[in-house]
């Protein structure tokens, strides 16, 4: 009764690791590490439910009925690697101007990737329409509107092209105040706090 319960548990677990797979294929991620993700937490799922059918079953383990385990440790290990190495890459553009939750969610990613590809952030002080913004931005760049302002990301940008970034915007629209700093990891709150209060001194 013992192994049945174990098998049913392990079921289960090959379910859920299935589930968040499917979640994944989904994540705001470049697709080779969205691939590695997917790959590694299905594989996952397959060593866990071929070993409860193995309890349910009664049947005697092989000697490879851990390669599916190993095999998915390697493909997260490699989702890791191209997710944060040197080469790792930008994130997909987002479908116009992304909301404060949309930054939240992209946290985790933004952070990994600002470890090893140092990005430029530049926090804005204005009341312009995200649609007009959006016109300004070059390819790959991410912005997102917060409460009074918006945070825009550029990754592969360099800090001489958020001050030319910063001139057309002058030219073009109204802004009260802004910040600009090159991230290289850290907190993602924390950048933004310190963005917000030096662009409040300017007022």
């Amino acid at each position: 009764m013992g192994e049945v319960g174990r098998g049913l548990g392990l079921l289960l677990a090959a379910l859920l690791l299935a589930a968040v797979g499917s979640l994944y294929s989904r994540f705001p991620v470049a697709f080779p590490v969205q691939l590695s993700l997917v790959l590694g937490l299905g594989l996952l799922a397959f060593q866990l439910s071929l070993e409860s059918a193995l309890l349910l079953t009664g049947l005697r383990a092989p000697e490879y009925a851990a390669t599916g385990g190993v095999l998915g440790a390697v493909a997260l290990g490699v989702a890791f690697l191209l997710g944060t190495g040197r080469e790792a890459p930008l994130l997909p553009p987002l479908p116009g101007v992304g909301t404060r939750e949309d930054l939240l969610r992209l946290a985790g990613a933004l952070e990994g990737l600002a470890l090893r590809r140092p990005l430029v952030l530049v926090y804005l002080a204005t009341a312009v329409s995200p649609e007009a913004l959006e016109k300004e931005l070059r390819r790959g760049d991410l912005a997102f509107r917060l409460q009074g302002g918006y945070l825009l990301v550029l990754q592969a940008g360099r800090p001489e092209d958020a001050l030319g970034l910063l001139r057309r915007l002058k030219e073009r629209f109204p802004l009260s105040a802004y910040a600009v700093e090159r991230w290289q990891g850290g907190s993602l709150e924390r950048v933004l706090a310190r963005l917000e209060a030096e662009a409040l001194l300017q007022f």
